[in-house]
């Protein structure tokens, strides 16, 4: 497992950038399907599974991220919090991606068929104090998976761009996760994880840093039962 030590040593890429509020950015795919784009900017990116306080004005965005396991309404999969492995420890090996959160940014790349989580990742997690879950990812290197799936949800997922910079992206029709893939990775994603949506897909943000926030979502019907969540932090 030494090659993981040296993986998890790499820094990870963050941002300078003064930011006054989230401003969607509208971008069509090829497909059609028009897109929002929440960029980061120069807020910190988080993961929690304690809900996030919607009149706490230093949370900018906030979505569901992991599945929920609806048997038991825990996290669906492994996952750390600042540092602290969740137990008891239940890897999901259907779901290869990770998400992994640290110094407010983030990395998403492939678990290996859950062969990465051991001693090495786990002592990483806890000295860097970082955070991460798993998801499904829909584009790694600025490659979409093969997808073949026929339902149409509204898709929402992090992105990280071209330029290195972060996003939460989501379409505003609903569409399979193959042309949510493909369009993204023509829209300048290279990497790419997915976020729960369906009736768990309520958020919101705000526009500005003293604006009431906006609801994201179309669903909203699971919203009590959501786990955990993503958020922007000023």
């Amino acid at each position: 497992m030494k090659p993981l030590i040296v993986f998890f040593c790499v820094a990870v890429i963050s941002t300078t950038v003064v930011a006054q509020g989230l401003k969607p950015e509208i971008k069509t795919g090829n497909s059609g399907t028009t897109y929002t784009f929440f960029k980061k900017q120069g807020y910190k990116l988080e993961f929690t599974d304690k809900r996030p306080d919607i009149a706490d004005a230093s949370v900018m965005l906030c979505i569901p991220a992991a599945f929920t396991n609806v048997g038991n309404n825990r996290v669906d999969g492994i996952y750390a919090v600042s540092g602290t492995i969740a137990h008891p420890v239940v890897i999901n090996k259907t779901l290869g991606g990770i998400c992994y959160i640290e110094k407010g940014n983030c990395r998403i790349f492939q678990s290996a068929q859950g062969r990465l989580f051991g001693d090495s990742l786990y002592h990483a997690v806890k000295m860097a104090k970082a955070s991460f879950f798993q998801q499904i990812q829909c584009i790694e290197h600025g490659k979409a998976a093969g997808f073949k799936d026929k339902k149409l949800f509204q898709r929402r997922g992090i992105a990280i761009l071209k330029d290195h910079s972060i996003a939460v992206i989501e379409s505003q029709e609903p569409i399979t996760l193959k042309v949510f893939a493909e369009d993204l990775v023509e829209l300048g994603v290279i990497d790419l994880i997915y976020t729960d949506m369906g009736a768990w897909d309520e958020g919101w943000y705000r526009p500005t840093e003293k604006a009431s926030p906006k609801t994201l979502g179309t669903d909203l019907s699971q919203t009590a039962r959501q786990s955990n969540w993503i958020i922007y932090r000023k």
